[in-house]
């Protein structure tokens, strides 16, 4: 069997990041929008130190260079392959590692893999183009000279080209928030109280009578109109907490109906 062919040397003339230069082979304009595209796509946490968000856009620029697009339509495939990536990392962290979960873990989850798909179909489609190569219109008019500029630093020159609104950041972040466990059972109690509420927000709670306190009823033998739509509703509930917990166990039977006689407990 032959021996492999070893992979010839890269070209040392080559510079990936030439299309950051404003006398690159890419129009200085174009790429100005391209990366601020790019940067307002990044998941840039507020609360986190400055230096941690500048390490993000920056190694951002460095993964555009490294995916070598050779014109501006393989900048848009590399912008958008650049933004799913981080799209699904924001999700990855939103749906398993957050710090108060609120029941949209398995959405998070989903939007995560979505956007995993979304990167890898990007590339794919970023490395079909650049196997072949670029066609070139007949006519085509002679090169230009981009335009000249004196930029400082890499992530400094292109915050100032890119902002459209200068924010201006805090020295020293806010330490971040500490949920105890009073916090935990307030919020708890907030959000059952919204969840009353919601269910209740048709009805005429001010005219009906014989409520109890934790919002169940007697059965009255001649209810009126205010208590008959009440009873319903409780009624209904209370079946489909039934059958939502029958189906977290693996059953996928609606609940017998039982019949309510006056003097019975409506919970």
């Amino acid at each position: 069997m032959p021996a492999a062919k070893p992979a010839p040397d890269p070209d040392p003339t080559y510079d990936p990041h030439a299309i950051f230069d404003q006398n690159g082979p890419l129009h200085p304009g174009f790429m100005r929008e391209a990366i601020r595209t790019l940067m307002r796509a990044l998941p840039i946490d507020p609360e986190e130190p400055a230096p941690q968000a500048t390490r993000r856009m920056y190694c951002a620029l460095l993964s555009l260079a490294a995916l070598n697009p050779r014109d501006e339509i393989e900048v848009m495939l590399a912008v958008q392959a650049l933004a799913a990536y981080h799209a699904a990392a924001a999700g990855w962290r939103l749906g398993m590692n957050h710090h108060l979960p609120n029941g949209d873990s398995t959405r998070h989850v989903s939007m995560a893999a979505s956007a995993a798909r979304t990167f890898d179909t990007m590339l794919k489609a970023l490395e079909r183009r650049q196997a072949k190569p670029l066609s070139v219109p007949i006519g085509r008019p002679a090169a230009k000279c981009w335009p000249k500029d004196n930029p400082d630093a890499t992530m400094e020159t292109w915050a100032v080209l890119c902002r459209e609104d200068d924010v201006p950041q805090p020295e020293t972040p806010e330490p971040p928030v500490t949920w105890t466990q009073q916090s935990l059972n307030v919020a708890a109690e907030l959000r059952e109280q919204d969840r009353r509420a919601a269910e209740d927000a048709d009805l005429d709670i001010a005219n009906t009578d014989g409520i109890l306190p934790d919002g169940g009823m007697i059965m009255p033998e001649h209810p009126t109109p205010q208590q008959e739509a009440y009873i319903a509703r409780r009624l209904g509930l209370g079946y489909r907490r039934t059958y939502e917990e029958s189906r977290r166990n693996g059953i996928d039977v609606l609940p017998p109906i039982r019949p309510i006689r006056p003097g019975d407990l409506v919970p």
